[in-house]
């Protein structure tokens, strides 16, 4: 009986290094001797590889013919091909492995690489990235290169479209945001659900090779290559991916969260509420029950104190240009891990409700769920996932013993020219930003460009204030500004340019560095504060100096910053008495908090990812025992 992997004609990798030195010998001496034929031979050449590839191929040197043909085809499209780093990416993609390649050299070709290799199986090939605009400028690059072999490229439409989708689904490699992927799958599951209806078993579609019912969007999960990896397996693993019952439309008791909002304000912090957990006390709960109306029990559809909690929540831990925006009277969620507007996302248990209280809009019904899945649980239904990050080792580890992908490391193009400078720490916010527009100002000066990471939408504008006082003009990337996203990237790296952002302009933003700019220093990147993860900050800190270019990072704190006083206050305190300079400048040993509370942090993230996982496993038992 054939295998899986013998029926998609990828066998186990076996010693992978020598293996991929072996296939980049091969890929290169394919490369040279591919330069000089026509076009109708590389068409000829691709329809043999299909043919090999439906044939269960078996030999070694397989996937680098592939990956060359695929390079000589950008080669001839774009005016570029492959380096040898990207080759090597390419080649460890296909054996369904974790790549973590720096910044700035090349994801985009090499998940092309990757998608090609599998696209000769005939069973599509899905490129996952985190954001819409990442999914379109890598749908532009490949779909040229691809059509010059006879493929098709898809493009997941930014809105629910079922024909669009489908249409998309059914071309060889398929971009799209990796969320768009999930919400499709839900989608089909719903019309399987209503048609009584269960999914095709896989060797039955591997035999078919054609879509199990033409009602269902999506053809099936075979292969997958995920872009930001990290952030999609690590980060995301605890928001599901929620489809809700039914559309949003105004609350019809609208009353009990106002009215638990009125009450939330009422409490006192330790005397009726712990702050850290926003739980009630005793006390707290005498206090609420007592000032609940008498007309306002009859509509309860849980417990008065869940109200009273939840209304804490949203007043104390939920900050507006921070955790939500609103926008035509409606809190719209902001995405921690990438600045951007999330308006198909609320907040669950009445969460998002409390929110709409404390932030004076309209207050929507609470819309019950008709299926979910979380993120990584989508991507463990492909038969072969691999994926690119530029910062993954940190989380080698998790990402084996969760998802069995072994991670490697690809080394860079040309050597790094980046120089990271000390942290500086500033008592107190004011006074930090008083720091970063100084250091702007001198290196606008001198004509290099400048951008400042913020964590916040809030921290983005209040430093833009501090800005407009001396004169020069400025950018300002949020997820306000959304809509002007491609043009403030492609500016940000001019002579002389000062360009201030949130997390839009981490993952996966490339900005362009004139030989002007580089000839004054390269990009300067600031980091106004750290993030709860330093593979956000490594990824901050990449945009900066790619590809052997020059350019530099310099983080500026402040003992106000979110990170101190959520994880280490008993530090902020500490740190408090220390002497500081006539700026409000702390020694630079002070920086050693500031990452002490990062990794607790981070290791608090595990934990709440473990326990989930845990958590998952017991429903999977439950489900599988009833």
């Amino acid at each position: 009986m054939l295998s899986l992997k013998s029926l998609l004609g990828l066998p186990a990798p076996r010693h992978p290094e020598r293996r991929n030195a072996f296939g980049l010998e091969r890929a290169r001496d394919s490369a040279t001797a591919l330069r000089t034929v026509s076009e109708a031979r590389l068409r000829e050449r691709t329809a043999a590889l299909r043919d090999e590839a439906n044939d269960a191929p078996t030999r070694a040197d397989f996937t680098a013919e592939a990956l060359a043909l695929l390079g000589e085809a950008a080669r001839r499209t774009h005016g570029f091909g492959p380096y040898d780093c990207q080759l090597l990416a390419g080649l460890a993609l296909a054996e369904g492995r974790l790549v973590e390649m720096a910044t700035g050299e090349g994801k985009t070709l090499v998940a092309l690489l990757a998608a090609w290799r599998f696209a000769l199986h005939g069973l599509g090939a899905h490129v996952a990235t985190v954001n819409a605009y990442l999914a379109q400028r890598d749908f532009e690059f490949a779909q040229p290169v691809l059509e010059r072999l006879g493929f098709t490229t898809g493009l997941l439409p930014a809105r629910a479209n079922p024909a669009a989708a489908r249409a998309a689904y059914r071309c060889d490699v398929t971009y799209g945001v990796g969320t768009d992927f999930g919400f499709d799958y839900l989608r089909d599951q719903l019309t399987l659900r209503a048609a009584g209806g269960t999914e095709p078993r896989f060797h039955e579609l591997l035999l078919r090779r054609t879509s199990p019912r033409p009602a269902l969007v999506q053809r099936g999960q075979v292969f997958a290559i995920i872009d930001e990896a990290d952030s999609v397996l690590i980060d995301e693993a605890r928001s599901p991916l929620i489809i809700a019952a039914g559309a949003k439309r105004p609350s019809d008791t609208p009353e009990l969260y106002r009215e638990a909002a009125r009450v939330a304000c009422a409490l006192q912090p330790d005397a009726h509420f712990s702050p850290q957990l926003a739980t009630l006390t005793a006390a707290g709960e005498e206090q609420a029950k007592a000032a609940l109306p008498d007309a306002l029990i009859p509509l309860l559809e849980r417990g008065w104190t869940h109200y009273v909690e939840t209304a804490l929540r949203a007043r104390h831990r939920f900050r507006c240009d921070i955790h939500y925006v609103v926008r035509d009277d409606e809190v719209v969620i902001v995405d921690e891990f990438t600045g951007r507007l999330c308006p198909e996302r609320t907040w669950r248990g009445g969460l998002h409700q409390a929110v709409e209280a404390s932030a004076g809009v309209t207050i929507t019904d609470e819309n019950g769920s008709e299926a979910t899945i979380t993120r990584p649980a989508y991507f463990q239904l492909y038969r072969r996932v691999c994926g690119m990050t530029g910062t993954a080792a940190e989380v080698a580890g998790e990402l084996r013993a969760n998802y069995r992908l072994e991670t490697e490391v690809v080394p860079l193009n040309r050597p790094s020219r980046r120089e990271v400078r000390p942290d500086r720490i500033f008592a107190t916010r004011v006074q930090k930003h008083v720091a970063v527009a100084r250091e702007i100002w001198a290196r606008r000066s001198e004509g290099q460009p400048v951008l400042v990471g913020t964590r916040t939408i809030e921290n983005s504008e209040s430093l833009a204030k501090a800005l407009v006082a001396l004169g020069f003009p400025f950018r300002v990337l949020n997820a306000k500004q959304d809509a002007e996203e491609a043009a403030i990237v492609a500016l940000a790296g001019e002579p002389g340019a000062v360009t201030i952002a949130t997390n839009m302009a981490g993952r996966g933003a490339h900005i362009p560095v004139p030989a002007e700019a580089q000839a004054a220093g390269g990009l300067h990147l600031i980091g106004l504060e750290r993030h709860e993860s330093a593979r956000i900050d490594r990824q901050l800190i990449g945009r900066a100096a790619r590809q052997g270019q020059p350019g530099s990072a310099q983080f500026f704190l402040s003992l106000e910053d979110d990170l101190l006083v959520r994880h280490a206050p008993q530090a902020a305190r500490q740190l408090a008495t220390w002497p500081v300079d006539k700026h409000g400048e702390l020694s630079f040993r002070a920086a050693a908090h500031f990452l002490r509370a990062q990794r607790k942090a981070e290791a608090s993230d595990r934990d709440q990812r473990h326990a989930l996982a845990q958590n998952e496993e017991w429903v999977d038992e439950l489900k599988q025992t009833l």
